[in-house]
């Protein structure tokens, strides 16, 4: 009888099991039909990386993402770092398959007494596939997809590799993702620099990642810290004197401290700063990036961007941009007249590249930049490109212009400070900014081929079709001025800006590449000759302020030409070297009167501190205008000291003019005729 109910009792425990394994597995079989490849999600499975972006040598200047990951190596994470994770949260993990039942078993009675969910059971290989390949919703089909992953990563990967990819996946509250995000966020440390509290205190924030931030509840941060040190104290993994050392360990947060705290002087072995949040994605140079940022979203889509781990090359000399950005802010009459307002650019005459942008006084991201969207009038500034037009269209920097005043209409514009010099050379003319010289040659030459210039330098700029424009009437932005001055400073040869190198993925392959696009536009002579007219204006006119002598006591080459609007609503310089154009405007946003001011009073002084302070700290090392000494190596252009009114030879009092071959000048001052054919009236 007994034998008989054992047989049957037997029987029934045997079909139940069978049944069992039957009804799981054909669980299990359904739904991994419902993961998706499921060999391909693990193997494929890499943390989200941030896009990092680079200036051109080689240096981090923002870090582009939503949420903050940056990986790191299993072996650049010190032990003490892994011991603190593996006392709290899976010290079992070298020892079981994934699924830790002795600590389920632990949670499940812990859980059973207390009441409440008070102690988790998942493992590292868990919360991995959890986080990394599913939601978070509390269904028992998830529970069932997360153990079928957490067994097929256990099978293909080595623990340590499992270690890495938790480690670099396990989110710490505020957007941080990884410890490696985390240490630099909190505490502005590598891993591997990371002490046993702050390990502790990492490693404890995991399981409540929202109370356990010291950010948020440094008490309730603290005292989770504890924990962990309790933790691995009790499995040795420090030792007695190592655990109280830790437990007296300060931590202060940055919020707290006085804004003029010294931080150097924190004792770093027994104090640690918790920063406030911010640095790791705060960008250095906004007035640069946020362009950046606009065209990868005119080429890559936002989860390529944010989560890619592209590396993105630029144009722009971090160092350069430093002093660009320092000389602008803390320039006298920026930091005297709090509206006062701005922007500067500077771009490589010969490829392009921006080397450096400010889009405003303290510009911050996502502000307007004026450097590129700041419509401004562009006054004298713009007066070169009538004389540009006039030498091409046959005049020497000697020709005669009289200087008096005329009425065009109901316009009677006028020199500034009413001075006339009954006659000047186009030299002197630029020298000295004289309106009615440029508004007569404008008148001579003509609209057409003032336009045909402006169209070769491919600025965007668009003149007015009267004489206003020889006065520079029309608006422009510091990025299209800069780009029309380019041709000067590389003899002729229009150029589009670029920002951006080249972009790759996380493989290092190249996505995206960009090329110069330059064109030759006018002939070399021509240029020359304007070029010559502007290193004038630098060493004798209106510009003067912006002649840069170095701290060897050397003058660079370099030309330039300033800028004043009316009422001097806005005041300009534009100035270039051999390689390089760089372009600067103050004014208040309201385009309201400055007051009694110029380019040359207050611009030029800028240009000048600005480029002292890169050269003489040995960021750039400016050259010769090349193409002017090998015109006159040949033989096709002279320079001879004229007389700056008549344009005549004379023996006191004369300047620098650089002639055509067929244009030397033959006449002493002394036998000044009124006939000379190249009077212009």
């Amino acid at each position: 009888m007994w034998k008989k109910i054992l047989k049957i009792t037997a029987g029934i425990i045997i079909a139940t099991g069978l049944i069992g394994v039957i009804a799981i597995s054909l669980i299990v079989s359904h739904y991994k039909k419902e993961i998706p490849n499921i060999s391909q999600l693990v193997e494929s499975y890499t943390p989200s990386i941030p896009t990092e972006i680079y200036d051109r040598n080689g240096k981090v200047i923002d870090v582009i993402y939503k949420e903050s990951r940056v990986p790191i190596k299993f072996e650049n994470v010190p032990d003490v770092v892994k011991n603190a994770f593996l006392s709290v949260e899976d010290r079992r993990f070298y020892n079981h398959y994934g699924i830790d039942p002795l600590g389920l078993i632990r949670a499940i009675f812990i859980n059973t007494v207390s009441g409440k969910a008070k102690q988790g059971a998942s493992s590292f290989t868990q919360q991995l596939s959890r986080n990394a390949f599913l939601s978070h919703e509390r269904k028992l089909s998830r529970k069932i997809k997360e153990a079928i992953i957490t067994i097929e990563i256990e099978k293909r990967y080595t623990k340590d590799e499992i270690f890495e990819k938790y480690l670099n996946e396990i989110y710490f509250g505020d957007g941080d993702y990884g410890i490696r995000s985390a240490s630099q966020s909190l505490f502005k440390k590598e891993p591997k620099d990371l002490n046993i509290p702050e390990s502790a205190m990492l490693a404890g924030m995991p399981n409540r990642p929202g109370a356990y931030n010291p950010r948020r509840n440094l008490k309730l941060s603290l005292g989770r810290m504890q924990v962990v040190l309790g933790q691995m104290l009790k499995y040795d993994m420090i030792s007695k004197e190592e655990y109280d050392k830790a437990m007296s360990h300060k931590f202060i947060l940055e919020e707290k401290l006085p804004k003029d705290f010294d931080f150097s002087k924190v004792d770093k072995d027994t104090t640690t700063i918790v920063y406030k949040k911010g640095f790791v994605n705060k960008s250095k140079v906004p007035s640069f990036t946020d362009t950046i940022q606009e065209i990868l979203l005119k080429n890559f889509d936002e989860e390529t961007i944010y989560n890619g781990g592209l590396k993105v090359y630029t144009t722009l000399d971090f160092d350069i941009q430093k002093v660009a950005e320092e000389t602008f802010n803390n320039y006298g009459p920026m930091v005297k007249d709090k509206e006062l307002q701005g922007a500067m650019i500077t771009i490589n005459s010969s490829n392009g590249h921006v080397l450096s942008i400010v889009g405003g006084k303290h510009f911050q991201p996502g502000n307007f930049n004026r450097a590129l969207n700041a419509k401004r009038q562009i006054g004298s500034a713009f007066k070169p490109f009538v004389y540009l037009s006039a030498i091409i269209d046959g005049k020497s920097e000697n020709t005669i212009v009289e200087d008096s005043r005329v009425i065009f209409g109901n316009w009677a514009p006028k020199n500034v400070g009413t001075l006339y010099r009954k006659n000047s050379t186009l030299l002197e003319g630029l020298d000295k900014s004289v309106n009615m010289v440029s508004i007569k040659l404008l008148k001579d030459v003509g609209y057409e081929k003032l336009k045909e210039t402006i169209i070769k330098t491919k600025a965007n700029l668009n003149p007015p079709e009267d004489l206003t424009a020889s006065l520079g009437s029309l608006v422009g932005t510091p990025m299209e001025l800069a780009k029309a001055y380019a041709v000067f400073s590389n003899g002729g040869y229009s150029i589009e800006p670029v920002f951006l190198l080249e972009v790759t993925d996380r493989n290092n392959n190249t996505l995206y590449k960009d090329t110069p696009k330059i064109e030759k536009s006018f002939e070399p002579e021509d240029i020359a000759l304007m070029t010559n007219l502007l290193i004038s204006s630098t060493k004798t006119g209106t510009s003067h302020a912006a002649e840069v002598k170095t701290k060897h006591g050397k003058y660079i080459e370099q030309g330039g030409k300033t800028g004043t609007t009316n009422d001097s609503r806005t005041v300009w310089y534009a100035g270039f070297t051999p390689e390089l154009v760089t372009t600067i405007y103050l004014g208040y946003d309201d385009n309201s009167k400055m007051g009694n001011t110029t380019g040359g009073a207050i611009v030029a002084p800028l240009w000048r501190d600005f480029y002292k302070k890169i050269i003489d700290n040995g960021y750039y090392t400016p050259s010769r205008f090349e193409y002017i000494d090998n015109l006159v190596a040949n033989g096709k252009l002279y320079y001879q000291e004229l007389n700056p009114l008549n344009g005549l030879i004379t023996n006191k009092g004369g300047k620098k003019f650089l002639l055509r071959n067929n244009k030397i000048q033959l006449e002493h001052d002394g036998k000044y005729q009124k006939s000379i054919r190249d009077i212009l009236y």
